[in-house]
């Protein structure tokens, strides 16, 4: 799969960008089955980077500052970008290959790539520079890809159960949840490093289904790469529904999803077919598609 543009940040399209985006239905999840029934879905669980946050403006940043950082401690500041280039991302072109582990993966899966890529020089403490470094940005440099507050508030007054379940840590995903003031509408929130194991395997899924009592198949996955549509198919959920505010461009999400909305905004379009509010959307001075 070749490179796939890279925009820092992303802005979500215009009001009557998303109306006519919410009405494209894209190739079934499942083959040969029909579009599921959305009045049968219960619950939603979240990816969080790059379908609640927006994935160029909050990491692409923290991955660059933390491979320069440990290349910098290994003697060989030269190997940042060897680093990214491993883990998927083209520094000097600004490109990421929407199946990179950078895109997708977890972050320990991140940190091997890398001290493979050192080698000998790497520093023995660098998933602690990485972290911390991780962190250190996430504090300043958030994007939600719609009103979280208003939207997840709108979706519980409709009855859903909401959660989060990321290939990030559990501290970070909980954080996440607090920044975006809607922690307290979240049922059930997770990582990868919470014992459940990561995306695309089911563990966070079925565990949700455990904690709020839904059975897999009253469950839609929110996501916005193959891995999270993989895990829907792994945990026997009823739906997968795709967005583009992550890595994947909207032809590479398509054979994965049984739908690909703009952003998370659009979930009241789909779910209960309500007008899309302008107010759902995060505003900004200049909108465009993403990969377009």
């Amino acid at each position: 799969m070749g490179y796939g543009p890279c925009r820092t940040p992303y802005r979500p399209a215009t009001l009557p960008e998303f109306t006519l985006i919410s009405d494209r239905l894209w190739k079934p999840f499942w083959k040969d089955e029909e579009m599921p029934d959305w009045s049968q879905i219960k619950g939603l669980l979240f990816d969080k980077d790059g379908t609640l946050i927006d994935f160029f403006a909050t990491w692409i940043p923290a991955y660059c500052m933390a491979a320069d950082r440990i290349a910098q401690q290994a003697g060989k500041p030269d190997a940042a970008n060897a680093m990214l280039l491993a883990t998927g991302y083209n520094r000097p072109e600004d490109y990421l290959r929407p199946d990179s582990a950078l895109a997708g993966g977890t972050n320990q899966e991140l940190i091997d790539i890398w001290r493979k890529v050192l080698g000998t020089v790497a520093p023995e403490n660098m998933e602690a520079i990485a972290l911390a470094t991780f962190t250190e940005h996430a504090a300043h440099e958030v994007l939600p890809t719609a009103d979280m507050p208003m939207l997840c508030g709108r979706l519980r007054e409709k009855g859903f159960t909401l959660g989060i379940a990321t290939n990030d840590d559990l501290e970070t995903a909980s954080w996440t949840a607090d920044y975006l003031k809607i922690s307290h509408h979240m049922a059930f929130v997770t990582g990868a490093d919470a014992g459940h194991g990561g995306k695309p395997g089911p563990g966070m899924g079925l565990a949700f289904c455990a904690e709020t009592g839904l059975s897999p198949h009253e469950v839609a996955m929110v996501g916005d790469s193959a891995a999270d549509s993989q895990m829907a198919r792994a945990a026997g959920f009823g739906a997968a529904i795709g967005v583009c505010t992550g890595a994947a461009p909207e032809e590479v999400l398509r054979p994965h999803f049984d739908v690909v909305l703009d952003s998370v905004a659009l979930l009241p379009n789909l779910l209960w077919n309500e007008m899309l509010s302008q107010d759902y959307c995060v505003k900004s001075e200049s909108a465009s598609s993403s990969f377009s």
